[in-house]
């Protein structure tokens, strides 16, 4: 579609991208002798490490067929990267050229955006949040995107790292609809599922320059796997798949990915949100009862955000209790980020927190 491929830079999409022995594997292969790989199997050479001296496919497709059904899109519209992290970075190399074009966030937000921009030496515009409501300035962020036709990608993050809130789906396809032609608007939904919406993939087929970014990292608990999940048009796909890694997953996280989307993976993953949000609720309520607790936000994600007096003491003292906490005093006043764990880890992080008073 011409209003995505104007904006991709043109050098990225006329480069052949790196054809990896996988990629050129277009039959069933019985013997692989075309990677350069050791024959043989890693020391101990049990079933748990059959396979892993081959290289894994880039783009499992049986991985993207099973998405492809949970998230009710064509394959086409699937891209896997090594979490949601390479995904961001990927969409800024190909759509902002260094040194002349720019990404639009939204402080406070997630601050991978901004990284990623830098490391490209993209401009950065900051629309700030509606204060208190923490909402997206609609208005403000187009007037920024026509004040400065050079910003290519509109990150929005919904449910908000770190303010935890879901974004008005009315503005971001909004936003989407008069950016067409002029930008992406890129949806980081890693926390959708703990706010009970659906997602906006949905609205790609109406909407082409959205792109929805989501992970496997918080819902399916296998952060430690690192995969991420791209839905967008096949052109926006099909531009990842050029600069892509030649190999974003490894065999251990395919094959734990493919557990985890199986539907006894999906049902058990369900049951675990369930016992989060219900553990969100009490620790929400029982943060409200503590006298160094000034306010405890609303939630729409696994974690919450209160203000203290002292969030740097505040931290520091629970972390000399072995309690980790994220203090986010330089973009909320003082503000602190909790994430949301078993009932034991809560009590702990409670009785902590009554001690410190």
């Amino acid at each position: 579609m011409d209003d995505i491929v104007s904006l991709v830079r043109p050098e990225i999409y006329a480069m052949r991208p790196y054809s990896s022995a996988r990629v050129e594997a277009e039959q069933a292969t019985r013997i692989h002798l075309d990677a350069n790989e050791n024959p043989y199997p890693p020391y101990p050479g049990g079933a748990e490490q059959e396979g892993l001296n081959r290289y894994p496919e880039p783009q499992p497709p049986s991985l993207l067929g099973r998405f492809a059904e949970i998230y009710g899109l064509p394959v086409e519209q699937l891209f896997l990267s090594r979490g949601a992290d390479e995904s961001i970075d990927l969409l800024v190399r190909a759509f902002c050229a260094a040194g002349r074009d720019g990404i639009l966030i939204t402080p406070p937000t997630f601050v991978m955006y901004e990284t990623a921009a830098a490391i490209q030496g993209a401009a950065v515009c900051r629309v700030p949040l509606v204060s208190g409501s923490y909402q997206l300035d609609a208005d403000a962020m187009l007037a920024a995107c026509d004040a400065d036709p050079g910003i290519k990608l509109v990150f929005v993050c919904s449910p908000n790292n770190p303010t935890a809130n879901l974004m008005d789906r009315a503005a971001v396809l909004r936003l989407a609809e008069r950016l067409r032609g002029r930008a992406m608007v890129v949806v980081d939904e890693l926390y959708l599922d703990y706010s009970g919406q659906p997602s906006l993939a949905g609205d790609i087929a109406e909407h082409p320059s959205l792109v929805v970014v989501r992970s496997l990292s918080k819902e399916y608990s296998l952060a430690g796997e690192r995969c991420g999940i791209t839905l967008a048009h096949p052109e926006v796909i099909g531009v990842l798949r050029r600069i892509m890694p030649p190999y974003p997953l490894t065999v251990t996280a395919i094959r734990a990915i493919g557990a985890a989307i199986s539907p006894a993976g999906i049902a058990h993953g369900r049951r675990n949100i369930e016992r989060i949000l219900a553990e969100r609720d009490r620790v929400r309520n029982a943060l409200t009862q503590l006298s160094a607790v000034i306010e405890v936000f609303p939630s729409d994600a696994n974690f919450l955000l209160l203000r203290t007096e002292e969030p740097q003491r505040l931290c520091a003292a629970l972390a000399a209790q072995g309690i980790r906490l994220r203090d986010r005093s330089s973009v909320i006043d003082g503000g602190v980020r909790l994430s949301i764990g078993t009932p034991e880890e809560n009590d702990d992080l409670l009785r902590a927190l009554k001690l410190h008073g």
